[in-house]
């Protein structure tokens, strides 16, 4: 059937199997075609924006004299890292979101660990200091932790 509730013809099916096979071949050759590594300035600026987002949204709340500066200025450091992820992940060419699989570049210690490091830092951090040691922490460790993945060395690259 089709979006309408009418019966396909063999045609119809026909083609649409084509067309989705033409997709799938497309998508698999963009992926081949695409082993280029993104540059490094995409995780460092990933990195600084982020820091510098959280630890402006932590200082809104300890200093409200200038709140609304510093949030702003934390939201538009939010858009920037945001903006930076997704530059950096349609660099390469076809990405699939929310694949476990990290195939052989990325580890399981970074797709799923380092992540969960920063939160706990963050966590800590609110322990004595509240919301705003979380936010400060939590934006400098994941800033860290994307400057230490810009320069350590890739697992399955050669530079």
């Amino acid at each position: 059937m089709n979006d309408t509730g009418e019966p396909m013809d063999a045609l119809d099916a026909r083609r649409a199997q084509d067309a989705l096979a033409a997709a799938c071949a497309a998508r698999s050759a963009a992926r081949r075609a695409g082993g280029r590594d993104r540059p490094r300035r995409y995780l460092v600026g990933q990195g600084l924006a982020f820091a510098a987002g959280f630890t402006a949204f932590g200082l809104a709340d300890l200093l409200p004299r200038y709140g609304t500066w510093l949030t702003l200025a934390g939201l538009a450091c939010a858009v920037g890292f945001f903006a930076l992820v997704w530059i950096g992940a349609h660099h390469g060419g076809v990405t699939r979101w929310f694949s476990r699989d990290g195939g052989p570049r990325r580890s399981t210690w970074e797709l799923w660990g380092a992540p969960l490091v920063t939160i706990g830092v963050g966590a800590l951090a609110a322990v004595p200091y509240g919301v705003a040691g979380w936010s400060i922490a939590f934006g400098l460790a994941t800033g860290a932790e994307h400057l230490l993945r810009a320069f350590l060395p890739r697992q399955g690259s050669t530079a």
